[in-house]
């Protein structure tokens, strides 16, 4: 197994960790069974999203993964809000978040505290003991994590964390949000921007070689028949050849072809 150095995991314990759970994030929580797992989102009052999330229901516990980069200051924030709710927060630092590729649903593994099928793909991610992923080879972290671009899954970060509302990230496509369920910090934003469709902001993956090395929320131009239409870098990752691919969020019209991109005053082309 791949151990992913950007992801950890948080339990969830107690016998209203489920309600609360249900109450902060943006998915119908207590509407998974027993083994089943669904994206959510975590976000601030003004409906930006502060982290995605991929919990997991295991009996009574539920398991999130999400960004290792996060995990402190997000745990350290859901628990302001615990209160008398019978809810305990552990951040599981003696675990890894393990990658593995796999057709059928892998062997039930003594270590492993679950495994999560990324839908439309064969990757699995699996909570295990720290020792158990020993992998952590980094070519192939960034191969996963191109792939995760590819499905739409940006984690975020420190840098990105709060700047983007659901909508914008592609994150419905994931069945991150839930618009029957109740209400959770920033709903009526997010309802608000579904509902009455104004949004504006996509995302898109492109791929090309950059002459510098992107950073989160970095400016970046996407040229399409000599016109430009400003955008901001959410997530990337970097392959061995050099190619990079880009997460860019953008106002440009989807149907719309970028054939180049600017950045930092150079032009490149993009596929």
């Amino acid at each position: 197994m791949l151990q992913l150095t950007h992801l950890s995991a948080i339990r969830f314990s107690g016998s209203d960790a489920g309600n609360f759970l249900h109450g902060q994030l943006s998915a119908d929580v207590l509407g998974l069974d027993n083994g089943d797992s669904t994206f959510a989102c975590y976000c601030e009052p003004k409906g930006r999203v502060l982290a995605l999330m991929m919990v997991h229901r295991a009996d009574q516990d539920y398991y999130v993964i999400m960004s290792a980069d996060l995990t402190a200051s997000v745990s350290q924030r859901l628990r302001l809000y615990v209160m008398r709710s019978n809810v305990t927060i552990e951040v599981l630092n003696d675990h890894a978040v393990s990658g593995l590729y796999a057709d059928e649903t892998p062997q039930p593994d003594s270590n492993s505290i679950c495994a999560i099928q990324l839908a439309g793909s064969s990757q699995w991610l699996s909570v295990t003991p720290r020792d158990s992923a020993v992998d952590t080879n980094a070519a192939a972290q960034a191969d996963w994590k191109h792939s995760e671009l590819q499905l739409g899954i940006t984690w975020l970060n420190p840098a990105t964390s709060g700047q983007f509302l659901p909508q914008w990230l592609g994150f419905e496509a994931l069945g991150a949000v839930n618009y029957r369920k109740g209400c959770y910090p920033g709903q009526e934003i997010v309802a608000r921007t579904h509902y009455l469709g104004k949004v504006k902001r996509h995302p898109r993956l492109l791929n090309s070689k950059l002459a510098a090395d992107p950073s989160p929320m970095d400016k970046i131009r996407l040229i399409s028949d000599g016109q430009a239409h400003d955008g901001v870098i959410a997530d990337f990752s970097t392959t061995g050849d050099g190619d990079v691919y880009l997460l860019v969020i953008t106002r440009m019209n989807p149907d719309l072809v970028a054939q180049q991109v600017e950045y930092l005053g150079n032009i490149t082309d993009a596929d």
